[in-house]
């Protein structure tokens, strides 16, 4: 039962709807950007996307309720501004997984490979140095 006053539930849209006004490749480009950006803002999104922030809030609305996508409180450096603070939403896992991420396969497979055939553990941890070194600089 509704309480007095409450907006009316938007009615759940099938599949072949989401897919003829471009919803869903719509909110797939929102998941990909957070991907390669980040944890994103909704005024982020809508700037490297090219869309209104209250699309962007629907979208991210239907990726929460998903499971996809989760709002974080963005931390605040020096004097915060009134009103709320900004959330960021970042992907969760059941959102990283529908993407096709093979990085941490290859990289422990080269990780391997150096250990097997260049020098054995001391390759690998002179790898890993050199990594430190070089984003450290």
């Amino acid at each position: 039962m509704k309480n007095v006053g409450e907006a009316p539930e938007a009615p759940a849209r099938a599949p072949q709807e989401e897919l003829a006004t471009g919803e869903r490749s719509t909110r797939n480009r929102v998941v990909r950007s957070i991907l390669d950006h980040g944890p994103s803002t909704v005024t982020d999104l809508a700037g490297r996307l090219g869309l209104t922030q209250a699309a962007v809030r629907r979208h991210l609305d239907a990726l929460v309720a998903d499971d996809v996508v989760a709002p974080r409180e963005q931390r605040v450096y020096g004097a915060r501004t009134r009103g709320r603070p900004a959330k960021a939403f970042a992907l969760t896992d059941c959102g990283r997984d529908a993407f096709d991420q093979s990085y941490d396969t290859l990289a422990a497979d080269a990780l391997r490979w150096i250990a097997q055939r260049e020098g054995g553990e001391e390759a690998v941890i002179a790898f890993a140095r050199a990594r430190i070194a070089e984003q450290a600089g």
